[in-house]
């Protein structure tokens, strides 16, 4: 079974066991979905997609497979792997601005090397830092 982390998703999937089995994967989780990387213009968006595309490439442990305009996404992990690979969406959120969503997972059901939590609240805040 794939660990598998969705941003957006993480509040609504996972509160309930993390609240009351450990508090401080809870607080990484509220910090993740806190932290959702934004970008308006064309300038924003192309610094910060690029930050986004780099930090898969130096943060996945898996080559990307496909990089378009919205989508920057890993091959899947080996069978049992505990490492990373990773997927982004860039999405509409209307005039211009765009959030941009991580997924990180590995194929291993003791847990991933590194953290898969950990390393979705750098990813946003590697992005959400890069400036044009």
């Amino acid at each position: 079974m794939k660990n598998t982390l969705t941003a957006v998703l993480i509040a609504a999937t996972l509160s309930g066991c993390a609240t009351t089995a450990d508090p401080q994967r809870q607080a990484v989780l509220n910090e993740i979905n806190r932290t959702i990387p934004t970008c308006a213009g064309a300038d924003d968006c192309n610094v910060k997609w690029e930050a986004a595309q780099l930090w898969v490439v130096h943060n996945a442990r898996y080559k990307i497979q496909t990089a378009t305009n919205v989508l920057i996404e890993t091959y899947n992990p080996a069978d049992s792997s505990p490492y990373l690979a990773a997927r982004v969406t860039k999405e509409p959120l209307g005039g211009g601005k765009y959030r941009m969503l991580v997924t990180v997972w590995c194929d291993n059901w003791i847990g991933c090397i590194p953290d898969q939590y950990e390393k979705a609240l750098d990813f946003n805040r590697t992005v959400a830092a890069a400036k044009p």
